[in-house]
């Protein structure tokens, strides 16, 4: 039998400066999903840098992020200043789901990346429950699948 390498992994790219809206989510989700969390846009800017290319299956995005922003030019950053990071740095390919309260914020978010081609689903972190995260996760999760 031939080896094929490692086996791909879905990695689930969280962008949430709240701890506790971070483990709720780490509790709704299937233990095949390998979580990432940047907890501010600073940090989420830095792995999208680091980690180009065909990294996420999937991405989460919050637009207010300065509860846990680690200098100060991170605390004037926000979730719109990452969405330039993703155009940059994922493909197009890679759904990203949109969960902040900010309706103003998340409305600029949705039409930034969709412009540049990105899948954008808007909900808001109140409305989110576990059936709704599992079927965009299965959504995100066969898109990944078709490009292995």
């Amino acid at each position: 039998m031939a080896n094929r390498g490692p086996e791909k992994v879905f990695r689930l790219l969280v962008i949430e400066d709240d701890t506790g809206r971070v483990e709720m989510l780490r509790n709704w989700l299937p233990e095949r999903i390998k979580l990432v969390v940047a907890p501010s846009a600073g940090a989420a800017i830095g792995i999208l840098k680091r980690d180009r290319g065909n990294v996420y299956g999937g991405i989460m995005l919050d637009h207010d992020l300065q509860q846990r922003a680690m200098t100060p030019m991170d605390k004037a950053l926000s979730g719109t200043d990452v969405t330039q990071a993703i155009i940059n740095t994922v493909s197009s390919d890679v759904p990203v789901l949109i969960h902040s309260m900010n309706s103003a914020g998340s409305s600029d978010m949705a039409a930034i990346l969709q412009k540049a081609g990105f899948e954008v689903t808007r909900i808001p972190i109140d409305k989110l429950d576990r059936e709704i995260l599992t079927e965009w996760m299965e959504e995100a999760y066969g898109l990944w699948e078709d490009t292995l």
